[in-house]
């Protein structure tokens, strides 16, 4: 912990400069997720344990990356992870499941998330755990009626690495069209590596069985971050 807001928002900047120059403009950086069991291997990528000191040096981060201007030589998008709840793990093991009181989520895991937002961060990637039943990456509740709806976030989502093939592994879709679905449908825009958006979503559109302004939605805001 450097204690440090402006030698983390610094760090940030040379990082984004070093990117931008090798043509790089998004980072899957900051993370915030809150980590307080030693026994979780990515407590180390984290911010720490505190809240308000994620919340800070998180935001630092974003700025740091993204200046006042993404079109600027030398910013990059930042993008913030895992949202939400991530770090929170049970026993440590890595793409497991949460239990998070909503007291505990609103206080605790949650505030780094609304101040990175809050700092103009223009995308957001989703955790890999379920929270209480409900995997994070298909999680109406936690990405539209929270973090769109009550926090503003008007940026990009993008799923962690397959989380969204990982839905059928959580148990809580049955095959690669319906987690496709609910993931499109719980506000997420980009699918990182699963394809289940590139083989499912056209034919769900077809079919009737997804609204078509759901796709319209998601390709905006794709669109959206490449034109800024």
């Amino acid at each position: 912990s450097s204690w440090n807001p402006d030698m983390v928002r610094e760090g940030a900047r040379i990082a984004a400069a070093e990117a931008a120059a090798t043509g790089v403009r998004w980072t899957f950086a900051p993370m915030v997720d809150i980590s307080r069991d030693a026994r979780w291997g990515r407590i180390a990528e984290s911010l720490g344990e505190d809240p308000y000191l994620a919340s800070v040096l998180g935001a630092a981060m974003v700025k740091g990356f993204q200046g006042d201007d993404l079109s600027a030589p030398g910013s990059i998008a930042a993008c913030v992870k895992h949202y939400a709840g991530y770090g929170a793990s049970e026993a440590g093991r890595d793409y497991a499941a949460t239990t998070i009181a909503d007291n505990e989520m609103r206080n605790v895991y949650l505030p780094p998330f609304k101040a990175a937002a809050d700092a103009g961060a223009a995308t957001f990637m989703t955790s890999f755990g379920d929270i209480d039943g409900v995997p994070a990456t298909g999680n109406d509740y936690l990405i539209n009626g929270i973090l769109r709806g009550e926090i503003g976030f008007e940026g990009l989502m993008i799923s962690d690495w397959d989380s969204i093939g990982q839905l059928i592994i959580h148990g809580f879709c049955e095959d690669p069209t319906e987690a496709a679905k609910v993931a499109a449908e719980a506000g997420v825009d980009m699918d990182m590596m699963s394809s289940a958006f590139v083989d499912c979503l056209p034919a769900l559109v077809r079919e009737g069985q997804m609204d078509e302004a759901v796709l319209d939605t998601m390709a905006r805001r794709v669109l959206t971050l490449k034109f800024k």
